[in-house]
C-alpha cells in the first residue's frame, strides 16, 4: 500500500488556465487519500477555492504580468523583471511556509520559485523551449536554469503532439528529469453527447487583453443570428445576462461549463495551452484568437492552424465578417 503524502500544490495565476489544468491532478491526489494544500493568487485562487472548498488555499505573491493595448519591447522587459521579482518572493514565502509546515512533496504549475532541494519538487510546464520575439537564447538559459532546480518536470503532452516546438525536442540538460504525462483536462469526452447549434466563446488570460476581447465578442455575438454563450472567466463574480441571442456568464461550475462546452458546435477563445487541451480532449472545432504580444499563443495558433485543426483570427482582425468567414470554414 502506497504511503499517503502531504503535498503543497502551487498554481500560477495567469487567468484560469493553470488552475483548470491542475484540477485533474488535484482531484486524483485527493482521491488517493493524500493531504493536499493549495497555493495561488487572484482569479486562479478564487477558482480553486470554489472547486475545492474542503482544501486550504494559501494566498501567495502574484506575478502581475500584463499585456497592454500596445505591446512593445519595453512591455516584454517589464514582464521579465516582474517574473524575476515574483520568483524571489515565492522562494521567500516557501521558506517561511516550510518552517511551520512539513510536506512530503511540492508540485508547482509553472511557478519557478516553488522548489526545495530536500523535498521532492515537481514543476508542470509545456514550455521547455520558450518562444520570444527576441533574446530567445538568454530567456531559455534562465528558463532551463530554473527548471533544472526541480527534481522532476512534468510535461502535459506526448512527443510535442499539441505543444510542438515548445516541448520538443527536450533540452539535453533536462532530459533525465522530464516526464511526459499526456494531456490534462478536467473534462472527458462522452460519445453520447449531442452537439447543438450554438457557439461557445471563452475569454481568458491576463488583463487588460482579457476585457478587451470580451468587449469585442459581446458587440459581435450580440448582433449575430446564431445563439451563443460567452464565458468571462471571472469566478470572483456571479453574473448572468442576455443580450439578443447572446448569453453572458461570468463563470460556472465545472459541471455546467463542461456541459456547455461539450454541446457547443464551435468554440471561440484564446490559444492558451490549457484551453486547447480542453477543446482537444472534447474534439471541438476551434476558432482561436491569440493574446496580442504573447508569443506562445501566437505560435500555438499558427502551429495548430498549419495542421488544419483550427481557424486562426488575430484580435485586430476580429469582426462580424471575419468571424462569419471562420465559421463557414469550421462548420
Amino acid at each position: 500500500m502506497l504511503k499517503k503524502k502531504k503535498i503543497l500544490f502551487a498554481v500560477l495565476n495567469w487567468g484560469l488556465g493553470h488552475a483548470t489544468r491542475s484540477w485533474e491532478l488535484i482531484h486524483k491526489l485527493t482521491e488517493e487519500g493524500n493531504e493536499v494544500v493549495l497555493a495561488s493568487d487572484g482569479v486562479a485562487k478564487n477558482f480553486l477555492e470554489k472547486e475545492f472548498p474542503n482544501l486550504k488555499v494559501h494566498n501567495i505573491p502574484s506575478y502581475n504580468i500584463r499585456y497592454g493595448i500596445r505591446n512593445t519591447v519595453f512591455t516584454m522587459l517589464k514582464n521579465g523583471v516582474k517574473t524575476q521579482i515574483a520568483v524571489k518572493k515565492e522562494k521567500k514565502w516557501l521558506k517561511e511556509f516550510l518552517k511551520q509546515n512539513k510536506v512530503d512533496q511540492i508540485i508547482s504549475d509553472n511557478r519557478y520559485g516553488f522548489y526545495n532541494s530536500s523535498i521532492n519538487s515537481v514543476i508542470i510546464t509545456h514550455q521547455l523551449n520558450i518562444k520570444a520575439p527576441f533574446g530567445s537564447r538568454l530567456i531559455n538559459a534562465q528558463n532551463h536554469k530554473w527548471l533544472n532546480r526541480f527534481h522532476e518536470i512534468w510535461v502535459p503532452d506526448m512527443n510535442g503532439e499539441l505543444s510542438g516546438d515548445l516541448s520538443n525536442p527536450i533540452p539535453e540538460k533536462l532530459l533525465s528529469k522530464v516526464k511526459q504525462i499526456g494531456l490534462l483536462s478536467r473534462f472527458k469526452k462522452n460519445k453520447s453527447t449531442i452537439c447543438h447549434d450554438f457557439l461557445l466563446a471563452v475569454v481568458s488570460g491576463p488583463e487588460p487583453q482579457k476585457s478587451i476581447l470580451a468587449e469585442k465578442l459581446i458587440k459581435i455575438l450580440s448582433k449575430t443570428k446564431s445563439v451563443s454563450i460567452l464565458y468571462l472567466g471571472s469566478p470572483e463574480i456571479n453574473k448572468q445576462e442576455k443580450i439578443g441571442n447572446l448569453i453572458i456568464k461570468s463563470h460556472a461550475s465545472t459541471v455546467e461549463f463542461g456541459k456547455d462546452l461539450a454541446r457547443a458546435k464551435v468554440v471561440i477563445g484564446r490559444s492558451g495551452y490549457s484551453s486547447i487541451m480542453d477543446y482537444k480532449t472534447l474534439d471541438k472545432k476551434m476558432i482561436l484568437i491569440p493574446t496580442p504580444g504573447q508569443s506562445e499563443q501566437e505560435y500555438l495558433g499558427k502551429y495548430l492552424e498549419s495542421h488544419s485543426e483550427v481557424k486562426l483570427i488575430t484580435q485586430k482582425e476580429l469582426s462580424i465578417t471575419s468571424l462569419k468567414s471562420a465559421l463557414c470554414d469550421k462548420i
